[in-house]
């Protein structure tokens, strides 16, 4: 991005001439002399080239004309710089707003009538100055010129307009004894005749001075401003208030967040701790305790048989023993609310000193949720 004085680009667009554009459509919209209600006139300074002569008027705010000086061509060549100054400024509260407007004669400008597309009264300016080597016998980077609208025929689509020009060897040396004389820019190259007097046109193109329009505001000008600024307001208020109340919800469900993500690493960790044990306890839950093992046998085992062994290995129960009516053991066992399966593994023996039986028996544990069943 560059900056420069009177020019402004971005990424080789021209800002500058994109604003001029903007402010020009602008213009074209604008009710004649509805700027004139919201604006006070800038200080300007007329200087007509009469033959070799020379005449300066200062115009005020009310439009009334003083002559300032009058110089020949021989006085030109040797009045000093800036001579004019103290003249031109006198009264100016704002001397760099001073647009100092310099008027050829009409024997000296060239003119063209032209008739153009309707699209092209937007950018009538540069269209015309690709054609300034046919309308004359000059190019156009010897001529100063303007382009003014002079009609529109909206019918048939087309514009017409008058192509107004002058060589700058004619025009720039009366440029240069103004600018010297006066210490002051020159804003506008205009047109002036006998007939018609002063034509609305800048040979220029556009304004070499800034015009300062944010300093020329009158009272109207300024009540306009409050008024948009006051609309604009309204207008941003609530944007600006949903905008606050949105960044301070996000900032809040920003925080829950950390919140939540600080008790989920809580909870996992929890879990992690609670894993071994809550194993642990679902085995505990799922088969009984070797007390209860002993406790139901002791409760459905009769009393005329004894355990001699017992072997408990994951869900099966090993047990041998002896005694008296021993095949009704499996019955009793598989009676029981925390048995099922059970069975002899081997056959019954029979000792003929104790006249008891010899037996070995195996039977499972039924888990929690099978007990009842």
């Amino acid at each position: 991005m560059r900056f420069e004085v009177g020019n402004l680009q971005l990424f080789g667009f021209d800002l500058s001439a994109l604003f001029q554009r903007w402010l020009r459509g602008i213009r074209d919209i604008m009710p004649a002399g509805l700027g004139a209600a919201f604006l006070r006139p800038a200080p300007s300074i007329e200087a007509r080239v009469m033959g070799q002569q020379l005449d300066i008027i200062q115009v005020d705010a009310t439009g009334r004309r003083t002559a300032v000086a009058s110089l020949g061509e021989d006085a030109l060549d040797i009045a000093l710089d800036n001579s004019l100054r103290a003249d031109v400024i006198r009264n100016i509260k704002s001397p760099r707003m001073l647009q100092v407007q310099l008027l050829m004669p009409e024997p000296q400008i060239m003119r063209r009538t032209l008739t153009l597309p309707y699209q092209a009264r937007h950018n009538l300016r540069d269209i015309v100055a690709y054609q300034a080597s046919r309308l004359t016998p000059f190019g156009v980077d010897k001529l100063f010129f303007d382009v003014q609208l002079l009609r529109e025929n909206r019918e048939i689509g087309t514009i017409e307009v008058e192509f107004v020009a002058i060589l700058k060897t004619v025009a720039q040396p009366w440029v240069d004894h103004l600018e010297r004389l006066t210490g002051c820019t020159v804003s506008c190259l205009g047109v002036y005749s006998n007939e018609e007097g002063v034509q609305s046109c800048n040979l220029f193109g556009q304004p070499r001075v800034s015009g300062q329009w944010w300093r020329r505001l009158n009272r109207n000008g300024i009540l306009l401003i409050v008024l948009i600024l006051a609309l604009l307001m309204t207008a941003i208020t609530p944007v600006y208030k949903a905008r606050v109340l949105v960044l301070e919800r996000k900032q809040e469900i920003a925080l829950l967040d950390q919140q939540v993500v600080g008790l989920l690493d809580v909870r996992n960790k929890l879990d992690d701790k609670l894993t071994p044990l809550n194993d642990f306890v679902k085995y505990r839950e799922r088969h009984a305790r070797s007390s209860q093992i002993i406790n139901e046998l002791s409760r459905v085992v009769p009393q005329n048989i004894y355990i001699t062994n017992l072997t408990l290995q994951d869900d099966s129960v090993t047990i041998s023993g002896t005694g008296t009516s021993v095949v009704d053991l499996i019955e009793q066992i598989n009676s029981s609310p925390f048995f099922f399966g059970a069975k002899f593994t081997s056959s019954l023996n029979r000792n003929v000193r104790t006249e008891q039986d010899q037996f070995t028996a195996m039977f499972s544990l039924k888990k929690l949720g099978d007990e009842t069943q």
